[in-house]
C-alpha cells in the first residue's frame, strides 16, 4: 500500500508540474484575463551590459545595440567589466559604448548595481554580452510601459538551433519553447515568475540594489517590480537571439550553478512567497520555479515504488517498462550525442529531460549542503549567432 501511495502521489506531482500548472493558468486566463496597454513610447533607455572577459564578443554587442533603430539621443549603452582581463574595456571603448567601467571582480549583480548607479535613463534594461536584438527589440520593450501599471518587461528568448545541432542543443531549444508557453500564460493573469536576463527593462524608479551574491540577477532584479506592485509583464515580440550550448558535461555544470543560484533567489523572497503578500505571482514562483526543482526526487520514487509494485505483482510491468524503456533511451542518447544517431527525436528528448532533472536534483542537494556559487563564470556561445 505504502509503494501504491508513493507511486501515485509521485505521478500526480510529476504531471501537475508538466501539465496541471499550465492547463490552470490556460483556464484561468480566459476566466480572469488581465489585458494591459500597449503603444509607442520613446523614454531614455540605459541598456546595461555586465561582462568578465568577453572579448571575443563584447565589440558586436555594442554595436548591435547602437544598430536599433531607438533614437540615438536616448540611448546609452554602458558595459560594467566584472574584473576583465582579456582586453574586454578596450574593446567595449572602441566599439562605441557610452560608459565603460573598468570593476575589480566583485560578481555580476554587484557589476549591474554600479552600473546601475552610473546610469540617467527613465527605463534600465539589462542584457548579456553573447546576445543580440532585432532591430525593433527595443522599441517593443518600450512599447509596454505604455501601461502604468507595468514595472517591468521580460523579452523573449529565441534559442537558435543549427540544423546539425547536438541533443543539448536541441533540447535546450525545447526548453525555451516550453518557458516561453508558460510566460505566455503567466502574462495573460498578472505578472510573469522572472525575467530571463538576456534581455529584460525595468523602470529606473522601480529599481532596487540587491545586496545578494549568490543569487541570480536576473530574478532578483525583475521580482523586486512585483514586490513594490509593479507588473512584470512578458512580450513575446520582443525577440533577443541567444546561441545554444553544445556540450552535456559542460551543460550540466551550468545548470547546477544557475539552478542553485535561483533557488537562493526565489527564497530570498521570504513573505513575498506568502499569496497574502504578493498574490498570484507567490503561487506562481512556488510552482514555476520551485516546486519544478524537485521532480527528479518524483520521478526517482516513481520509478523505485513501480520497481516494488512489479516485484509483487508482475501487472505493475504495465507502469515500470515504459519508465525502463524511457531511461534506456535517454542513457542511449547521452552515449550517442556525438554521433547523427544522437540527433533522433526519440533519443535526444529523453536524454535531454533527464540531464535538466538530473542538474535540478543536483542543485537542490548543493543547496542543502550549504554550496554558494558567489560568482559568475559566463559562458560565451555567441559566436554562433552570427554564424547563423
Amino acid at each position: 500500500m505504502t509503494a501504491l501511495v508513493v507511486l501515485l502521489v509521485s505521478t500526480a506531482l510529476v504531471a501537475w508540474v508538466y501539465a496541471g500548472y499550465p492547463l490552470a493558468l490556460a483556464l484561468l486566463g480566459r476566466l480572469r484575463p488581465r489585458p494591459r496597454r500597449r503603444a509607442p513610447l520613446e523614454p531614455s533607455l540605459s541598456v546595461i551590459v555586465a561582462a568578465h572577459n568577453e572579448v571575443e564578443v563584447i565589440a558586436d554587442k555594442v554595436v548591435n545595440v547602437l544598430a536599433s533603430d531607438y533614437p540615438a539621443r536616448l540611448l546609452e549603452v554602458i558595459v560594467a567589466s566584472d574584473g576583465s582581463d582579456d582586453g574586454t574595456v578596450e574593446a567595449a571603448r572602441a566599439a562605441g559604448a557610452t560608459v565603460v567601467l573598468d570593476l575589480p571582480r566583485m560578481g555580476k549583480l554587484s557589476a549591474l548595481n554600479r552600473a546601475a548607479r552610473a546610469s540617467s535613463g527613465d527605463v534600465l534594461v539589462f542584457t548579456d554580452a553573447d546576445s543580440l536584438f532585432e532591430p525593433g527589440t527595443l522599441r517593443q520593450l518600450m512599447s509596454n510601459f505604455a501601461d502604468e501599471q507595468v514595472g517591468g518587461v521580460a523579452a523573449n528568448v529565441v534559442r537558435l538551433v543549427q540544423q546539425e545541432g547536438r541533443p543539448v542543443a536541441r533540447g535546450e531549444g525545447l526548453y525555451w519553447r516550453y518557458e516561453r508557453l508558460l510566460k505566455r500564460l503567466e502574462d495573460r493573469v498578472g505578472s510573469v515568475v522572472s525575467a530571463s536576463g538576456h534581455l529584460y527593462a525595468v523602470r529606473h524608479s522601480f529599481f532596487v540594489a540587491s545586496a545578494q551574491t549568490a543569487g541570480t540577477d536576473d530574478f532578483l532584479i525583475s521580482s523586486t517590480v512585483v514586490r513594490q506592485g509593479g507588473r512584470l509583464a512578458f512580450d513575446e515580440r520582443a525577440r533577443v537571439l541567444v546561441a545554444t550550448p553544445e556540450e552535456g558535461g559542460t551543460e550540466l555544470r551550468r545548470k547546477v550553478r544557475v539552478m542553485n543560484r535561483g533557488l537562493r533567489s526565489a527564497l530570498a523572497l521570504g513573505e513575498g512567497l506568502l499569496p497574502t503578500q504578493t498574490g498570484l505571482y507567490a503561487i506562481e514562483v512556488v510552482f514555476h520555479k520551485l516546486l519544478r526543482r524537485f521532480v527528479g526526487f518524483f520521478l526517482l520514487a516513481l520509478l523505485a515504488s513501480s520497481v516494488a509494485l512489479a516485484a509483487a505483482d508482475a501487472a505493475w510491468w504495465v507502469v515500470l517498462g515504459p519508465q525502463l524503456v524511457f531511461y534506456a533511451l535517454a542513457i542511449a542518447g547521452g552515449l550517442l550525442a556525438h554521433t547523427r544517431w544522437g540527433r533522433l527525436r526519440p533519443l535526444w528528448i529523453p536524454y535531454f529531460f533527464c540531464l535538466g532533472n538530473a542538474a535540478a536534483a543536483f542543485a537542490v542537494l548543493s543547496l542543502l549542503a550549504g554550496v554558494r556559487f558567489e560568482r559568475w563564470e559566463p559562458v560565451s556561445v555567441r559566436g554562433r549567432v552570427a554564424g547563423g
